[in-house]
């Protein structure tokens, strides 16, 4: 038996009340062991260990590799010392994990602990078998419990280096952590926030990770002591920066779940229900990989109280990167956050990609009264989906942003009644769709308004396309002045618009003739008659003021679809120069070649 064993340096020490071996000298000599450590205790990473007893049966490593674990003496990593460890079972009972952290206290029990296939310190298979965890501190009191966890394939040595080591620069190759890994029924509980969280199961692959410039040890330590400080000074914040963009890229995971979410959060109102229920059926990411970038999606969300629900049946996010945002906050170490000017903030802004939400429903309550009771808001959605990437000193230069058949339920009287009346019957809702579409073309310096177009069923629909020349490199310039005379530069190339009308036209002017007492047809007509004189009015006595006139007037007189071409008589194109310069709407307008029609 060897007694009170202690090794410690760097902020890690190892201490083990006694070393049980049956016959350790004959046992190493025939190449198979097993043994039993008691009263186990070591502090890594911040935080203390304790152990009652580790039983280690088929240890292959030698006596000399097993004493230096445990020497005193040893100026080796523990990283190189682990890598020597070869066992082919180790069980733990029982494990206590002690932290400080944020003036509290965090304590994590894990229970049945089995580590099994040790070769060169790398364990093919981990599993705990239950998990308890209690923080206590000034501002948290939380509470939860885990059930059977699994990781496989866990590089001990390179666990070891993260918080051991110091990397030599951000650009530092990351090693294979782990592989696949689960956890099984979590529970989280926040007394003091009346916060419960509940996820049946989480799973994941392939995390990997380097160490930070001051070692991982060092990074927490420091983030945690300027995370407590209200006031910064300049050269914290720049530490801080630094610091946290070292953090953020020294890690990557192949792909993460969590299925079975539920969780409760207390409401502002506690009169009635006093908390609101939710649940997501899954999230799932998937990290970047070479030229593939990073993905994230939700599943089945769904929040409820007994006055009201939200639901969306998908989000996600596609093709997103924080490399920018990492790669500005590292060129930003000399400065604070107070003296960032545009340009350093542009280099912050991460790249979207695409966010999609599908299948919304919303109803809830409304401060407005229908019929003496309480009104509802009643919204549902098909769709939304933004894209913003291709960015040029952090500006999207591709950008498309839609929503497809938002719905919103009527109700009856007010402003909403000439709503339905002009939707016509059959219409409960206002149902609408509206995309934009824009990219921004290098190589001709033009921006490409491939849509922008708008549709409510019952009513009627609109679309315009159009070419936008001029647009250089400039128009994205960190310098104001630069972006703003390149925003003047801009000449329009090309327009065109088409006007749909679904009969709101004709019911708009019966409802309108209905109340001023006069026929429709003749009110029609009075319309028709004043196109050619607004227009003049607005924009001058000119050829192209009539084509759109005669144009207008014969959609009114028989609406149908409406289509305006414009296109600059010079081939350079029309842009701000040639209307401030105009003395007159009119002399601006003839600059134009206008084509209208009506079907």
């Amino acid at each position: 038996m060897i007694r009170d064993l202690v090794v410690g340096n760097d902020g890690h020490r190892i201490a083990v009340g006694a070393v049980k071996v049956p016959l350790w000298s004959a046992a190493f000599a025939q190449g198979t062991e097993s043994f039993a450590l008691e009263n186990v205790s070591f502090s890594f990473g911040g935080a203390r260990y304790e152990a009652k007893r580790i039983e280690v049966s088929g240890a292959a490593s030698t006596k000399a590799d097993i004493e230096a674990l445990f020497s005193g003496s040893s100026s080796e990593p523990l990283a190189d010392r682990l890598a020597r460890v070869r066992a082919k079972q180790i069980l733990i009972p029982e494990v206590k994990l002690t932290q400080q952290a944020h003036g509290g206290t965090v304590t994590v029990t894990y229970s049945n602990v089995t580590l099994g296939d040790i070769v060169n310190g790398k364990i093919a298979s981990t599993t705990v078998e239950a998990m308890a965890m209690d923080e206590k501190g000034p501002e948290v009191d939380l509470v939860g419990s885990f059930g059977r966890a699994s990781i496989s394939d866990f590089d001990l040595p390179a666990f070891a280096r993260l918080y051991e080591t110091r990397a030599a620069s951000t650009s530092d190759p990351m090693a294979l952590i782990h592989g696949p890994f689960s956890i099984e029924k979590t529970e989280l509980r926040a007394a003091k926030e009346q916060i419960g969280f509940k996820i049946a199961r989480i799973s994941g692959r392939d995390f990997m990770a380097r160490p930070t410039l001051d070692s991982w040890t060092g990074t927490s330590a420091l983030l945690e002591r300027l995370g407590d400080k209200t006031d910064l000074s300049d050269a914290e914040q720049k530490q801080l920066m630094t610091s946290i963009a070292d953090l953020l890229g020294a890690f990557n995971i192949a792909s993460a779940e969590a299925t079975g979410i539920e969780f409760t959060v207390p409401k502002k109102d506690k009169s009635k229900q006093p908390s609101v229920a939710g649940r997501i059926e899954r999230i799932a990411y998937t990290g970047a990989n070479g030229s593939d970038a990073a993905n994230v999606r939700m599943d089945g969300f769904a929040v409820s109280d007994q006055d009201m629900h939200i639901k969306f049946g998908g989000i996600s996010l596609t093709d997103f990167s924080f490399e920018q945002t990492l790669n500005g906050l590292r060129a930003l170490q000399d400065k604070s956050l107070d003296n960032l000017d545009q340009a350093d903030m542009r280099t912050l802004i991460p790249t979207l990609g695409t966010l999609r939400i599908s299948d919304v429903d919303i109803d809830g309550p409304s401060e407005d009264e229908e019929g003496g009771k309480p009104g509802r808001i009643v919204v549902t959605a098909k769709g939304l989906e933004l894209t913003a990437d291709k960015p040029v000193n952090g500006i999207p230069t591709n950008i498309r942003y839609e929503t497809r058949d938002i719905a919103m339920t009527l109700p009856s009287g007010g402003s909403d009644k000439l709503i339905a009346d002009l939707l016509g019957p059959g219409f409960q809702k206002l149902t609408s769709s509206f995309l934009l579409e824009a990219t921004w073309s290098e190589s001709t310096n033009e921006i490409l308004l491939k849509q922008v177009s708008g549709e409510t069923k019952g009513l009627g629909r609109f679309s315009l396309t159009g070419v936008i020349g001029g647009a250089n490199k400039d128009l994205f310039s960190t310098d104001e002045a630069t972006a703003a005379a390149a925003l003047i530069g801009l000449k329009a190339k090309s327009a065109n618009l088409v006007v749909e009308d679904n009969g709101v036209f004709d019911r708009y002017l019966a409802e309108t003739a209905r109340k001023q007492k006069t026929k429709t047809e003749s009110l029609r007509k009075l319309y028709a008659d004043a196109v050619p004189l607004v227009l003049s009015a607005m924009i001058g006595n000119s050829e192209q003021t009539s084509t759109l006139a005669r144009a207008i007037a014969s959609f009114i007189a028989k609406p149908g679809k409406l289509t305006i071409e414009a296109t600059p008589k010079n081939p350079s194109g029309f842009g701000f120069m040639d209307v401030a310069l105009a003395p007159k709407p009119a002399d601006a307008i003839q600059k134009l070649n206008i084509k209208a029609t009506v079907e």
